[in-house]
């Protein structure tokens, strides 16, 4: 799988071809035509050409479109705003107008529309602000251009007077993460997180890590948490002294280890009981399953090393992106194989309800029925059918848990989920996940929030 450009560098922030500026301070000039994507050298800028050529003429287009601007310029608020619904609504509303105006063009490149730097109080753009310029007559010089943050260096204003309008809610916590963090802290975090994963030899960044260790009993997991759980393994596994700071390898390995613990902690609320723990076999379907489980198949071990006594796990992963293969036995530790333990991984690549419909009667009851960052409320323009599969777990009483991005994605999956029967319990949704991935990513076509893997429960029920 070929890597793409990693989002700092749709952002113009650092090279797009090299992507220097990731790992060291290196200075990048943005193209002197689109002004959007920046390199470190012409050298960068022309092997990069092919790919960059077609978005750079479309928007070097777009910016003189007298007609455009004015739609643009007329998205702007009256005046600055800290409300975050409206904020992220103008910034999806500006890029749609791109969007529109781009219709026709082939090859557009959506994430350089969607992750333009834009003022995070009223949403201009550079261009927008050159847009603004030319339709009063006059030239945006370099004094009238964003300014970066000059902590995390990836949010924005437009002028002073915005940021010191913007300096509390850049500052302030961010009650949609957990632990509350700032901004400008999760920016921080989140550029050195993007940094290490182009590292890895994996193009899907994905760091698949868990212990090698089988726990003696299971143990709950309410009320533990990242640090607490994984802290003292991963710096033996990596041989970290109490010293040395282990956050960055703790968010690598959480974006990967939240999907046994999310199924774990959904386990343990939407059972009587711990009696599912010592399970001659445990069945979890992973429904929409995407290219990240996939990928990220091996970490699903983890289940099997906090459940001793389960012999065997069956996990089914489906959804039109599944590959077409046979079901397969993935290689687990030595541990685990002198215990004479198993974990089985079927892929099916239909929808969920018509996989139930098809096997009929030898369709195996699972303990959990589990879609990870589903996006059902956008359904409906994918061509999905969350609907229809909300609706047969409800009725065969299937214990589910349905994941989300985001606290907006989470609320909108939840009334879904009400919609087809469910009554939701009140630990599981929708509400922030305990078991979230660490790594927050700043959302796209928004002037403020962030995506994680699992970050919110949409909704659990039985």
């Amino acid at each position: 799988m070929q890597r793409g450009p990693p989002w700092p560098a749709s952002m113009g922030l650092v090279c797009h071809y090299c992507f220097k500026g990731m790992h060291v301070n290196i200075k990048v000039s943005k193209c002197s035509r689109c002004h959007r994507i920046s390199y470190c050298d012409t050298e960068c800028q022309n092997s990069d050409w092919e790919s960059h050529k077609v978005m750079c003429k479309a928007l070097s287009s777009l910016e003189k479109n007298p007609f455009a601007a004015r739609k643009l310029v007329s998205l702007l608020p009256k005046e600055p705003t800290t409300n975050i619904q409206q904020l992220n609504k103008l910034a999806s509303q500006q890029v749609d107008a791109y969007c529109d105006y781009l219709h026709g063009q082939r090859e557009i490149k959506l994430s350089w529309l969607q992750r333009e730097p834009r003022c995070i109080v009223c949403t201009r753009t550079d261009m927008v602000i050159r847009m603004e310029a030319a339709l009063k007559g006059t030239t945006a010089d370099d004094t009238m251009r964003l300014i970066p943050c000059p902590e995390c260096k990836l949010s924005f204003c437009c002028s002073r007077a915005h940021w010191e309008i913007a300096d509390r809610l850049h500052h302030g916590p961010c009650h949609d993460l957990r632990d509350s963090p700032s901004q400008c802290y999760t920016n921080k975090l989140a550029h050195s997180q993007s940094m290490i994963a182009t590292s890895f030899p994996d193009a899907s960044e994905h760091l698949v890590w868990i212990p090698e260790r089988v726990k003696h009993k299971w143990v709950s997991l309410e009320g533990q948490s990242w640090e607490g759980e994984f802290d003292d393994e991963l710096r033996k596994f990596s041989r970290m002294s109490q010293s040395d700071p282990s956050l960055l390898m703790m968010v690598a390995i959480s974006d990967t280890l939240t999907l046994p613990m999310t199924i774990l902690y959904a386990l343990s609320k939407l059972s009587d009981g711990d009696g599912w723990t010592r399970k001659q076999t445990l069945i979890v379907h992973i429904v929409g399953a995407s290219l990240r489980e996939f990928s990220c198949s091996r970490v699903f071990e983890e289940i099997l090393h906090r459940t001793p006594q389960v012999k065997t796990l069956k996990i089914l992963m489906c959804g039109p992106e599944a590959p077409d293969r046979n079901a397969r036995d993935i290689e687990i530790c030595r541990d685990c194989i002198k215990r004479g333990r198993s974990y089985v991984l079927e892929f099916i690549p239909q929808a969920y309800h018509d996989v139930v419909r098809n096997q009929g009667s030898d369709f195996e009851h699972p303990d959990l029925c589990i879609g990870f960052n589903s996006g059902a409320n956008h359904s409906a323009a994918l061509g999905y059918t969350w609907p229809a599969t909300f609706k047969l777990l409800v009725e065969r009483k299937i214990p589910s848990l349905i994941t989300a991005y985001d606290r907006e994605d989470a609320v909108k999956d939840a009334a879904l989920l009400r919609a087809a029967g469910a009554a939701l319990h009140p630990a599981l949704g929708p509400v922030l996940n305990p078991w979230a991935s660490m790594k927050a990513v700043p959302s796209p076509h928004s002037a403020y929030g962030f995506l994680v893997n699992s970050g919110w429960l949409a909704g659990g029920f039985k």
